[in-house]
């Protein structure tokens, strides 16, 4: 997330630098263009590799079939389910 802000900064830097000199073509224009470019592709980048939500199951979780409660092993699902459930 912190990657898609950073790239969103930098391509208003860039927009509003090249607003400051005019738009005219310039180097420092050219620059703050650039600067704009690589905001784009940062800000890219990370929409791309975004990581998937917090709520979301991933491997290796195992879920109880009464309550839905979520465990990291195997093991841990069993004793929930004895302890819990009586089973």
């Amino acid at each position: 997330m912190y990657i898609v802000i950073l790239g969103v900064i930098l391509l208003i830097a860039g927009i509003a630098g090249a607003a400051y000199y005019g738009f005219v073509p310039r180097t420092r224009v050219y620059g703050a263009i650039g600067v704009a470019v690589v905001g784009i592709i940062i800000a890219a980048l990370g929409v791309m590799t975004k990581t998937t939500s917090v709520g979301a199951t991933t491997t290796g979780q195992f879920t109880c079939a009464k309550c839905g409660a979520k465990f990291g092993s195997e093991a841990a699902l069993s004793q929930h389910t004895k302890d819990k459930h009586g089973m």
